[in-house]
């Protein structure tokens, strides 16, 4: 389970540069290209044309659509979040399907779902975090930076009732913040075997703790 800016996606969006996209579709397209951007080079990269340039535009289609490098920073986070949050649902919802036995069940499918996000598409991964951090200097992005982490706090509830917990609420709290320490020292690392040497003994040890 991690912050994920593509939701589950894989990879960046192309258009045939013969068939630009169109409207919505287009502000859309742009804001693909500015978390793209986001993801491999930083916040303070995103510039309307740098974002134009990734999305295959002409410079005047990113700021019809965006007044401003701050609207623009803003939507994409958006995106990111709500696009992320309705991953988190269909989490929640196989959850309510499989249920947990044990907290070892959940230990091994939260390190699962980390993983898949960090051998997938790692620069997603990276965005959300990059704009997660650019909500401490920028207040209009902490709306949603709360409202993406209470979609996390939530799971995490859930998934730590199912397994016993009778703390679930604060044991989320515990539990999120440290997957998220565990995900950014792998993102700044990149030990081999992370997932097996790393962050399923220590979801193990911590829930194992929590719900003792």
């Amino acid at each position: 389970m991690a912050r994920s800016a593509d939701g589950g996606t894989r990879g960046a969006r192309h258009l045939s540069p013969e068939r630009p996209p169109r409207g919505e579709a287009r502000r859309a397209h742009i804001l693909e290209a500015a978390l793209r951007i986001v993801g491999t080079t930083g916040p303070e990269a995103l510039t309307h044309r740098r974002v134009a340039e990734a999305a295959g535009l002409p410079l005047a289609a990113t700021t019809y659509w965006f007044a401003s490098k701050e609207e623009l920073v803003a939507e994409a986070y958006a995106l990111a979040a709500a696009r992320d949050v309705a991953r988190i649902g269909t989490i929640a919802a196989a959850l309510e399907r499989d249920g947990l036995e044990t907290g070892e069940d959940l230990a091994g499918r939260l390190a699962a779902l980390a993983a898949q996000e960090l051998h997938g598409e790692r620069a997603g991964l990276i965005a959300s975090y990059a704009l997660w951090l650019e909500a401490a200097r920028r207040p209009a992005l902490r709306d949603i930076a709360r409202g993406w982490t209470d979609a996390y706090l939530g799971l995490a509830a859930a998934m730590m009732a199912a397994a016993g917990s009778t703390r679930a609420e604060g044991d989320a709290q515990l539990l999120v913040a440290a997957l998220d320490g565990l995900l950014l020292e792998q993102l700044a690392r990149d030990e081999p075997d992370f997932e097996a040497q790393v962050l399923r003994p220590a979801l193990e040890r911590l829930i194992a703790a929590l719900l003792a």
